[in-house]
């Protein structure tokens, strides 16, 4: 087995790992997503990513693609994203009745433990991605188109919830890559640290720009290249 065939990065996540933005009308992959600079490296990237997943979806996926991995195997996860949202329709339909996220906290925490272990179980070594933040009042806007937005609002107390409501999601999946020993991809804190942040989102909020994806990958290829003993 050759050298380069060694080095492997294994995606699982959602939408945001699989490279999707949004341009106002329709969703499309950014171009540069297949990360040609780690594959440059001889770094072999495996994806299974996919659009709307959440850590329920990413452990059926492992089960399904993840086999025995050697050293040179990084397993990266990416969700939360999808976990923390909610049924926008039903909750503008019904703005006073109880509403619970796609995947509670509770099981959310469980998900991650679970699918870390699963990738540790297989051999390989496990990074964890932060949630790239969103911009509450675009995403406002986005889920509240063709609903009652006053409803939406209501439910929600005040937009600002939106943002908060997934940093807590972000605070649970740093907490689960702390406590097994998982290196973290921060997207997070490099979004957060940009002048331009309203650049580097997509019209509804959620997704990354192209200038976002070129952000993200600077982050991931950091860390990848660390890993497998570049220099970087």
């Amino acid at each position: 087995k050759g050298e380069s065939s060694m080095k492997k990065l294994i995606l699982f996540g959602d939408s945001i790992m699989k490279g999707v933005t949004f341009n106002g009308s329709g969703y499309h992959l950014c171009p540069d997503h297949d990360l040609p600079q780690l594959a440059a490296r001889g770094i072999e990237i495996e994806n299974h990513t996919k659009m709307g997943a959440t850590i329920g979806d990413g452990l059926r996926a492992m089960d399904k693609y993840l086999t025995g991995c050697d050293s040179q195997t990084t397993v990266l996860l990416g969700y939360g994203g999808n976990d923390c949202d909610y049924d926008w329709q039903a909750i503008s339909d019904a703005p006073s009745a109880n509403h619970s996220p796609k995947t509670a906290p509770d099981a959310y925490i469980e998900g991650m433990r679970r699918a870390i272990r699963k990738a540790q179980d297989a051999g390989a070594m496990v990074a964890v991605a932060s949630l790239v933040p969103l911009d509450a009042d675009r995403y406002l806007q986005f889920i509240s188109k063709n609903r009652d937005g006053k409803n939406i609002l209501s439910w929600l107390g005040d937009a600002a919830h939106l943002y908060r409501w997934q940093e807590y999601y972000n605070a649970l999946t740093v907490q689960m890559a702390r406590a097994f020993g998982c290196r973290l991809v921060d997207l997070r804190t490099a979004f957060l640290q940009s002048r331009n942040f309203l650049d580097l989102l997509c019209p509804d909020g959620i997704h990354p720009t192209d200038s976002g994806y070129a952000l993200a990958h600077k982050t991931l290829s950091f860390l990848s290249l660390s890993r497998f003993g570049f220099s970087v």
